[in-house]
């Protein structure tokens, strides 16, 4: 018992850890983003809070009591430790990457099995405290729920993770298999954890849309959002009698007699018991199978394949050749390829959410976007929202111009013996930043010209603008790594965590919007005093597209002429 305790004290301490750095004794950054994600989040999670207090208060007069609902709330908080839990449980447990150090351990490989599930498990509850805080607890409080609510709380926090972790196990145990079948090719796992993140995404939003968070016809009075959420939890709770466990574990919370409460609590320990049995059945001998594969290789097949292996090279050009070799390296690392593509596939995402949030019925059941999108006002300002924020969010969160000499990590080094300029080297890694984001730019375009009703033209322009400011951006959150880039990690989430260049990056697209919008307003005003004159429109985004330019020009020049005294201050 005591090597198993350490091992689980190993390994959960191993996944929060961060790399010491040389002269500091706190992690300052880490911090910040730590603050900025609680900044984020509380809100939304201060809305759920508030929203299960009123539907608590008024599922006070149902007949039968609230047992339904409050089944129905334990089954939407595993839903949210099933989301969290996924990629733990395929990352820590099954894909076995630590195989070749823990093995040598004087421990049996069922120990390592039961420490890995437990570390999986310990984040499951973590995540269910969260959702017991902002949902079950004040949903007790508005219910006026028996004094045995919130010690059973506390029980709670243990029994709710089981389900989610078989039904995560279930998940997980076939995606272990693909990915190691796939091996080591980054490109198709990139695909795959692309494709599980869309689906994610998609049930996320039809989940948001059908309890009303986004979208509908609903005017915002909490007790009208509490009426609507308590109809459709008790549409959706009549179900929960065939989830037992958690109709069980919310009939003892809500219990008012002592039977009561014992007996639905007996009978759902005794099957969450048989959940955690399941669980062990189905993944101990796939953890094992999994072990052995790790171990003994993967068979002559795939040596013979890759002695068929040619080399061809080819001249393409010294930026070119530079732009798809370091294409083909980050999607070669499927961690790297997966952060990067995401944080550009977000950007359209961001475009969709908004026209959910926007989708809401105004006067006549018109929707908010459909009143104003003829009118010509809206026609000059939208864009230049859009065009400001969406700039603003992609020059901040493209990870290929935000790291592009972090990533490179220790293979820096011999950029410096290499018989190619370093300004070239430099073009190719903007060139590469702003191609992909530009593609991005232009799905955002199109969105927003199809979903929000804005000019084709104008959304033209929007990409022209966001492209040389693409540019621009890229060029100078590229000198700030350069300056001080994170090197020598092992993982590449480690050199994410260099928020000193997120938070440049962040301050360089906050200033360049001010610009854009000192220039839109002075035009604006002069369009509205001109008895709104198209060419003032003309003029605003020839004004715009050429600052855009001037901007990448700058920048650029910036870049090459302060570049190499920064690279040959990097040494190893």
């Amino acid at each position: 018992m005591k090597k198993f305790l350490s091992l689980v004290k190993l390994l959960f301490v191993q996944q929060y850890r961060t790399k010491p750095t040389e002269g500091k004794k706190r992690r300052g950054g880490t911090i910040a983003t730590y603050i900025i994600l609680a900044v984020c989040f509380t809100p939304m999670l201060i809305s759920i809070a508030i929203a299960m207090y009123g539907v608590g208060k008024i599922s006070q007069g149902l007949e039968g009591g609230g047992t339904n609902i409050c089944a129905m709330l334990i089954f939407i908080s595993q839903g949210a430790v099933l989301l969290f839990g996924i990629p733990t449980l395929i990352s820590n447990v099954f894909t076995v990457k630590d195989a070749d150090k823990l093995l040598f351990l004087p421990i049996r490989s069922s120990t390592i099995f039961a420490a890995k599930l437990t570390v999986a498990y310990l984040n499951e509850v973590i995540t269910t405290a969260v959702m017991l805080v902002f949902m079950l607890l004040p949903f007790g409080i508005g219910y006026s729920a028996p004094v045995g609510f919130y010690f059973l709380l506390l029980l709670a926090l243990v029994l709710i993770p089981m389900l989610p972790m078989l039904l995560g196990s279930i998940i997980a145990v076939p995606m272990s298999a693909l990915i190691t079948k796939i091996g080591k090719n980054g490109v198709v796992k990139t695909i795959l954890q692309v494709l599980m993140f869309a689906i994610i995404m998609g049930a996320y939003m039809f989940a948001m849309y059908e309890f009303g968070f986004i979208g509908g016809s609903e005017e915002g009075d909490p007790t009208d959002m509490a009426q609507m959420l308590l109809d459709k939890l008790q549409g959706m709770g009549a179900m929960m009698k065939y989830v037992h466990s958690d109709y069980t574990l919310a009939a003892a919370m809500l219990g008012s007699t002592f039977s009561v409460v014992i007996v639905n609590l007996l009978i759902s320990v005794a099957e969450n018991a048989l959940l955690v049995a399941l669980v062990i059945a189905m993944s101990l001998p796939f953890y094992h199978r999994m072990l052995t594969t790790s171990v003994e290789g993967v068979g002559g097949r795939s040596r013979r394949k890759a002695a068929k292996v040619t080399l061809e090279v080819k001249n393409k050009g010294v930026v070119k050749e530079l732009i798809f070799t370091d294409l083909k390296r980050v999607m070669r690392e499927s961690q790297m390829g997966f952060q990067c593509i995401m944080s550009l596939i977000m950007l359209p995402l961001m475009v969709v959410v908004f026209y959910f949030c926007f989708n809401i019925s105004g006067e006549g059941d018109q929707s908010i976007v459909e009143m104003f999108k003829g009118q010509a006002l809206y026609q000059g300002i939208a864009p230049i929202i859009f065009l400001s924020y969406m700039s603003l969010l992609g020059m901040s969160s493209n990870v290929l111009g935000i790291y592009p000499i972090s990533r490179e990590n220790k293979a820096i080094y011999l950029v410096k013996s290499l018989p190619v300029s370093f300004n070239k080297y430099l073009l190719a890694k903007v060139i590469l930043a702003t191609a992909v984001m530009v593609i991005s730019d232009f799905v955002m375009c199109v969105l927003i010209v199809a979903l929000f009703g804005v000019k084709w033209y104008f959304g033209l322009a929007m990409w022209f603008a966001m492209a040389a400011l693409g540019f621009g951006g890229m060029c100078i959150t590229t000198l700030i790594d350069l300056k001080s880039p994170k090197l020598g990690w092992t993982n590449f989430n480690q050199s994410l965590k260099n928020a000193k260049n997120s938070w440049m990056a962040l301050l360089v697209a906050f200033v360049v919007s001010l610009v854009l919008g000192t220039i839109s307003g002075v035009c604006l005003l002069g369009w509205y005093l001109t008895n709104t004159s198209w060419y003032m429109l003309l003029i605003m985004w020839v004004l715009i597209i050429g600052a855009s330019v001037g901007f990448a020009a700058v920048s650029y020049k910036i870049m090459t002429k302060n570049a190499q005294r920064h690279f040959d201050n990097i040494e190893p």
